[in-house]
């Protein structure tokens, strides 16, 4: 089974209007994390035309389950499927949307849509096909990827089945449309978030000498988070950092008793994420105390190793598999992306690829940033993804290279709490 060169693509072109037409319903009817009632009906309504059973796990997303013919390896193939809390803009980068989201402040400005389309369009290959899978293809659609809240129960219930590695894509639009990006090591970022108030004694803004401002304890701090990355953190390995609110004082002439700011660093590496935090704490305190004023953390910065990373041998599998689903040419190389994803987390008990797959086109309009309000994806290339998913899927399963991985010994509720994700209760969604 597609053991020739393009005959993944030929089977991926097959289902090419399934897949473009599950991605349209979708995007016009979006919901948001944990609302996702419509979108899970239609999933399980497309997995039940498949003759294939189901499980809705609530808080979690939906698990089906391919049985192959043959003896192998379990593979779980992800998808996330909620939407954004944002109004879309009915224009991309250059002209009018094909379809845009028939609601209000909800929008698939990220993706999610192309990616459940492109796996219930591998599932419907998948299928067809399963008298010649050697092992076991796990279907998993994540509920609530942007917030986190599926995790827990999706990946919990992953692992009392039992799997030996998970796929993921992420559309992106900052790769050129057709080329993937499958590359080894780190590829999206850990991060800790941050919420502290700063109390001080205000005061008169005539006599500010009789005052102690939160407000200079904060800009002295401020300035050191910007010169940290030069002065106190490794240069050769990626951090960001980014305040989200700062929120102090009432009036002109008031001096405020107190200050509050959030915000989240991003690292690639969790050596470095465990030196900012460390900085991040000495700093505050040494600043705090040179203007006799205190704080106290609303939510204390805590380093944890979930970036998203692709384990060598498994990414060496996916570009072969790009190569022979696609060619030589569509492979890209991509440094990595500073934002942050729940699939870190299905890689820290199963060894895996999460794959770039371009849609950057400047012709078409497409290339708006993730979360912007002009975001359209090139809807040519989620063939292409169905077709590398296919092929990823039969070539991990048949392979018998050794994977060197050591999974977490946490436990996914224990690990995702500690990452600061609310945990829901795993009852009625």
């Amino acid at each position: 089974m597609f053991e020739t060169e393009g005959e993944s693509l030929k089977c991926a072109g097959n289902v090419e209007s399934y897949v473009l037409g599950i991605q349209r319903d979708l995007h016009a009817h979006p919901e948001v994390s944990g609302e996702e009632r419509r979108t899970i009906s239609l999933i399980t309504g497309e997995l039940g035309k498949m003759g294939l059973s189901y499980e809705v796990i609530p808080n979690g997303g939906i698990l089906s389950i391919i049985e192959g013919a043959q003896p192998g390896r379990s593979l779980v193939l992800r998808a996330d499927i909620d939407a954004l809390p944002m109004q879309e803009d009915e224009h991309n980068l250059k002209m009018k949307k094909t379809v845009i989201s028939k609601y209000d402040e909800a929008a698939h400005l990220c993706g999610h849509d192309g990616h459940t389309a492109m796996l219930l369009g591998a599932a419907k290959n998948l299928v067809e096909n399963k008298d010649k899978i050697h092992g076991r293809v796990i279907l998993a659609f994540e509920q609530g990827e942007e917030d986190g809240r599926g995790i827990v129960g999706i990946l919990g219930r992953i692992l009392q089945i039992g799997a030996d590695g998970v796929w993921g894509i992420h559309l992106k639009a900052d790769i050129p449309s057709g080329k993937i990006s499958v590359d080894p090591g780190p590829r999206m970022a850990g991060a800790f978030m941050f919420d502290v108030k700063i109390n001080g004694n205000g005061g008169h803004g005539a006599r500010p000498d009789l005052a102690d401002t939160p407000i200079d304890v904060f800009t002295d701090f401020y300035n050191q988070l910007k010169s940290m990355r030069m002065n106190t953190l490794d240069p050769f390995k990626a951090i960001t950092f980014s305040m989200g609110s700062v929120n102090a004082g009432s009036n002109h002439n008031i001096i405020p008793d107190s200050l509050n700011f959030k915000g989240t660093f991003r690292y690639l590496h969790y050596e470095q994420g465990l030196a900012a935090e460390r900085a991040f704490k000495e700093k505050l305190k040494s600043i705090a105390e040179l203007h006799n004023c205190t704080y106290e953390y609303i939510a204390e910065p805590f380093a944890m190793d979930l970036a998203v990373y692709n384990q060598e041998e498994c990414a060496a599998i996916a570009a072969e598999a790009v190569k022979k689903s696609l060619g030589q040419n569509v492979i890209y190389n991509y440094a990595a992306w500073m934002a942050s994803e729940p699939f870190a987390f299905y890689q820290k008990y199963l060894p895996g690829v999460f794959a770039f797959v371009g849609i950057g086109n400047e012709e078409k309009g497409t290339g708006a940033d993730h979360h912007h309000s002009k975001f359209e994806l090139d809807e040519d290339v989620l063939k292409l993804g169905v077709a590398v998913t296919l092929q990823y899927t039969v070539d991990f399963l048949k392979s018998d290279k050794d994977i060197t991985f050591e999974a977490e010994e946490m436990d996914v509720k224990t690990l995702a709490e500690k990452a600061g994700i609310k945990v829901y209760e795993q009852e009625g969604s």
